[in-house]
């Protein structure tokens, strides 16, 4: 083959990899819940409305605390794959977020890659160190409590930024009653690991 043969076909294997798409990366695209944009601290009813379109906003009742209904608004609220909560410090103006949920079913990931589903070991990873947890079984139950100087301990924009679990519904019942109750667990507990906890919720939490 002569040189300039080689050299035209170098130039259009180039041409063709320049083409191709590049591979995603964790966290990349859309659904990432993240502490900016339309879910910044100073986000606003009226943010979500003017990002996500009128028809996929709606201010309703959501599951509080304890059985209770409390007031948030919804994006995509029939839609579980993409619906997010958001609860609002000034619930008149329904500006400045308090809380931000996604939970079952919801396709919504961490700018780490993180997702519904993950398991324990991988949270810890990413963490870079394993973190602390609160028992299984009540209403905070399975909620990360400390992240013990981690990477999630320092997430941009102003939020605390945290994940709930939900053990495995086959998980031994003597290592889940261990690891229940509202007491914090190393996510290294022998029992907490036997559990086999999965997120079951991510949640971004804005202080006053």
């Amino acid at each position: 083959m002569t040189a300039i043969r080689i050299a035209a076909l170098i130039a259009a294997l180039a041409a063709t990899a320049s083409l191709a798409p590049a591979a995603p990366q964790p966290g990349q695209g859309k659904n990432v819940l993240q502490c900016d944009g339309a879910f910044a601290r100073d986000s606003s009813h009226a943010k979500l409305v003017q990002t996500f379109g009128k028809s996929s906003v709606a201010f309703t009742d959501i599951d509080g605390a304890e059985g209770d209904k409390v007031k948030a608004s919804v994006v995509y609220p029939d839609e579980p794959r993409r619906r997010v909560e958001i609860l609002w410090h000034d619930e008149k103006t329904r500006s400045r977020p308090s809380t931000i949920r996604v939970g079952f079913k919801s396709q919504w990931r961490t700018v780490r890659g993180l997702r519904i589903g993950s398991e324990l070991a991988e949270v810890e990873r990413i963490n870079g160190r394993p973190f602390k947890l609160l028992g299984f079984d009540w209403d905070l139950g399975g909620r990360v409590s400390d992240w013990q100087g981690g990477t999630f301990a320092m997430v941009p924009g102003g939020c605390d930024f945290r994940l709930a679990f939900n053990p495995w519904a086959d998980a031994p019942d003597a290592a889940r009653d261990k690891v229940s109750g509202d007491k914090e667990f190393p996510s290294t507990d022998p029992n907490m690991r036997a559990s086999k906890p999965t997120v079951s919720e991510i949640i971004i939490i804005y202080p006053q």
